[in-house]
């Protein structure tokens, strides 16, 4: 697995990391379906909702890319 850049947009970062979308997904946190997202950094979503990044980075390595995580074609939301 690659090194997370948390400079990278939300929307680069959930195309490389599904899984990211899920992790935030689960603390009520919808990058994977905000406009915003495109513009937006990890860092920046860190920052404005106050989490650990480097709890978060942890949180996206230890998932790994082999999760059952799917993203529905209709809607951004992760499904399990």
């Amino acid at each position: 697995m690659n090194k997370i850049d948390p400079t990278k947009s939300m929307t680069q970062l959930i195309h490389e990391y599904p899984h990211l979308a899920h992790i935030l997904w689960q603390q009520g946190i919808e990058c994977a379906e905000c406009m915003a997202s495109q513009v937006d950094t990890l860092l920046d979503v860190a920052r404005m909702y106050k989490l650990d990044i480097n709890h978060l980075i942890e949180q996206v390595y230890a998932m790994g890319k082999s999760t059952d995580i799917k993203i529905s074609p209709d809607h951004e939301s992760p499904l399990l």
